[in-house]
């Protein structure tokens, strides 16, 4: 781990999402999304302000991130939504953990191994409602809800799905998701199926359909981090960013300008060396165009993002010292939405692609 960058964390800022998450869609209950090392924040010092939350059941992607969770000390149930493999579930089973399911053959596996444990595993049936990418299909449902009911040692405590344009402003294809999934809701309810956790909104969907009349519970991300999924969406809700990345001031050097050199074409005569670079998670498709912040003065970075480093143009700063503080990102000055923009990807990206070399301090 480097010692010259580090991801400052927020935990107070943190919290305030959560907290207007929860009064926004009271009294829906609200999953948060922590896949991914909680977005690249580090979960397991996420885990104190959630567990201090109330939170009763988080989501992660994977039975690894999900056993990770338990292990750190989450109090509540843990929701694994992407499907596993059939070698995974005994540990699924050991961990208490609850798995989205939409695969015949796991599901039956899952009913046999619980047995042999004496134990009753809890799944949220997946329903594909237009993502097309996993899920049970409307026309398939009655013959998946015939096999639950078949099974002594699977409880359906759920049904969710996954919307596939929440991030579009008032999107017509969200909309027919969700209408779909009612109808999905409605088969359940007709066998007598009444899910506790009923759920389809993401972040986008926190944001735009929180109020319909039959889900009972929300899965917000992104914005539970302090990012909107869209430029254009209100932040009515009243999140605040929760990371800031931060390097310093390593080396600086006067160049010549002449036209041979490689910095010529920027005009650059003095240049700062910053220690981050790709293998950290900062985009190589910045090179050349990328910015900082360095005494409060936005700076260009020139010449090709590195392996470790990026160069910087300081020809403009009257007094700039190794050692400076360099904020990546500063939530003021420079977004993560803007370093996203400019490298052609999405906020999503920029956070979770924060390497594990790079520190996470926390500050509240």
């Amino acid at each position: 781990m480097r010692n010259d960058t580090y991801l400052e964390v927020n935990l107070s800022n943190f919290k305030n999402n959560l907290e207007n998450i929860i009064k926004y869609v009271k009294p829906k209950e609200v999953l948060p999304v922590i896949k991914a090392d909680a977005y690249g924040m580090g979960v397991k010092n996420m885990i104190g302000v959630i567990n201090d939350m109330g939170v009763k059941t988080a989501c992660v992607a994977l039975v690894i991130e999900g056993i990770e969770l338990k292990e750190a000390g989450f109090n509540g149930d843990v929701l694994v939504i992407n499907p596993c493999m059939l070698k995974e579930l005994d540990e699924a089973i050991k961990y208490d953990l609850v798995l989205g399911a939409s695969i015949k053959d796991e599901i039956i596996e899952l009913n046999n191994k619980s047995k042999e444990c004496n134990k009753i595993s809890r799944i949220h049936l997946e329903i594909e409602t237009g993502m097309h990418r996993t899920g049970i299909r409307l026309e398939d449902l009655q013959e998946y809800i015939e096999l639950c009911k078949g099974l002594d040692n699977i409880k359906i405590e759920g049904v969710y799905t996954h919307f596939a344009t929440s991030d579009e402003k008032d999107s017509q294809y969200m909309k027919e998701q969700a209408n779909l999934f009612k109808r999905a809701v409605e088969m359940l309810n007709k066998n007598n199926i009444f899910p506790k956790y009923v759920h389809m909104s993401n972040s986008g969907g926190v944001q735009q359909i929180h109020d319909d009349d039959f889900t009972t519970a929300v899965r917000p991300g992104l914005i539970i981090y302090g990012h909107n999924v869209n430029d254009d969406f209100e932040n009515s809700i009243g999140i605040k960013p929760v990371s800031r990345l931060i390097s310093k001031v390593t080396l600086i050097k006067d160049i010549e300008n002449k036209p041979n050199m490689q910095y010529a074409i920027n005009g650059a005569t003095k240049i700062a060396t910053v220690p981050i670079g790709y293998a950290d998670g900062y985009p190589r498709a910045l090179s050349n165009k990328g910015k900082v912040v360095i005494n409060n003065v936005i700076c260009n970075i020139i010449g090709n993002v590195l392996m470790d480093n990026i160069l910087v143009d300081v020809s403009n700063l009257d007094n700039v010292n190794v050692g400076d503080i360099v904020y990546i990102w500063d939530n003021d000055k420079i977004t993560v939405e803007n370093i996203a923009n400019e490298a052609n990807t999405i906020n999503y990206e920029i956070l979770s692609r924060i390497s594990p070399r790079v520190e996470r301090k926390y500050v509240y």
